[in-house]
């Protein structure tokens, strides 16, 4: 497909560094299910090679009209550190593949056969497949489109829910050290994604950090630091990075995190998710932190995105540019990954929008959400 990759490129980087760029970017979290219904193939045969994997996904950002590229069986510590982790303790059969959406591993499996945290092996993300695959395709993505491959690990909590299941939320209690011991074990493991991703790709810009913890409806605050916050702070001095926060939560505690990184030394350059969905607090969390960029806001895959037309998905996106927008450092992305039971015409709607509402310079913000 015509695809400016070189003009994407340039709307990204404008945009992070609080400059106009000619449009408001538009980004996805691209992942399996919706590079199925793209390129036609099952997940494995995504996986089948680098070249293979790039291809796809290249394809795949390029169908949604995107200006991110990434690799859409996305190298973040989700599932296939799940996997990786399930390999290198020799439990690879506790991993449940899926032909046309993101694979998974058996919540606790791994904790519950290895109960001794000191006995956890830690994969070698060099060696352990579909790792080489996924970073030598990342690098290959960025190489063709010169988009930046993001660094994107988990750190910790989601991680902790795939090793320890639910147990985890009780062990936070009952059990505090040995959650402690396992986040180590964590803590190393993505550090080698780290060097294995830097051998590979290069250094990244920032890190890309799922805090799933940091949710009202999850844990209490001080816990969320405890078990993950603390971890991601450690991570991002270690290697002089500064922090995007990606949280698809309900109720995240936005201020409260950015403030406690910012108190212990670490740069917060993006925040990624959905909720609130009242633009009002986006407007507030804009003119607390100018030198944040957002990307998201109130784009909710399961609000108009899956129950809607494309002209509702046109219409929240509008409001999302026009109130947003303006201030600059605003990126219109829905979050998070896209099912299958939401319409294409919807997914592409969100192109339309950009190019209607999102044009630089803009009027000032608009009053009604």
């Amino acid at each position: 497909m015509n695809h400016d990759w070189k003009a994407s490129a340039e709307r990204l980087a404008i945009t992070m560094l609080g400059g106009e760029p000619d449009r408001v970017p538009l980004t996805f979290l691209a992942s399996e299910d919706i590079a199925s219904r793209i390129s036609g193939l099952t997940v494995r045969e995504m996986l089948a090679s680098p070249e293979k994997l790039a291809a796809v996904s290249i394809e795949t950002c390029e169908v949604l009209g995107a200006d991110s590229a990434s690799v859409v069986a996305a190298p973040y510590c989700g599932p296939y550190e799940g996997l990786a982790f399930a390999k290198a303790n020799g439990m690879a059969e506790e991993f449940e593949w899926k032909d046309y959406s993101a694979p998974f591993i058996r919540e606790g499996a791994v904790c519950n056969r290895v109960p001794d945290v000191a006995q956890l092996e830690i994969p070698d993300h060099s060696r352990v497949e579909p790792w080489p695959t996924l970073l030598r395709a990342a690098a290959i993505v960025a190489e063709r489109t010169g988009i930046p491959a993001t660094f994107a690990p988990s750190l910790t909590w989601s991680s902790i829910q795939m090793l320890r299941g639910s147990q985890a939320y009780a062990d936070v209690i009952e059990n505090p050290e040995f959650l402690l011991a396992l986040c180590e074990k964590i803590y190393a493991s993505q550090c080698d994604y780290y060097q294995a991703f830097c051998s590979v790709v290069g250094k990244p810009f920032f890190v890309f950090n799922c805090q799933y913890a940091f949710n009202r409806t999850m844990l209490r605050f001080e816990d969320a630091w405890r078990f993950e916050g603390q971890f991601v702070n450690r991570f991002c001095k270690q290697v002089g990075l500064p922090l995007a926060i990606h949280n698809c939560g309900f109720d995240p505690y936005w201020n409260e995190m950015i403030e406690r990184h910012i108190a212990e030394g670490v740069d917060v350059v993006m925040v990624n998710g959905s909720h609130p969905l009242d633009l009002d607090r986006w407007v507030a969390f804009r003119e607390k932190y100018p030198q944040i960029a957002i990307m998201g806001a109130s784009m909710f895959v399961n609000g108009e995105l899956e129950n809607g037309k494309p002209g509702d998905v046109m219409e929240r996106a509008r409001q999302n540019i026009e109130r947003l927008g303006p201030f600059g450092r605003f990126i219109l992305s829905p979050v998070c990954c896209m099912p299958w039971r939401i319409p294409l015409a919807n997914v592409l709607a969100l192109r339309e929008a950009v190019e209607t509402y999102g044009r630089y310079p803009m009027q000032s913000p608009a009053t009604d959400a």
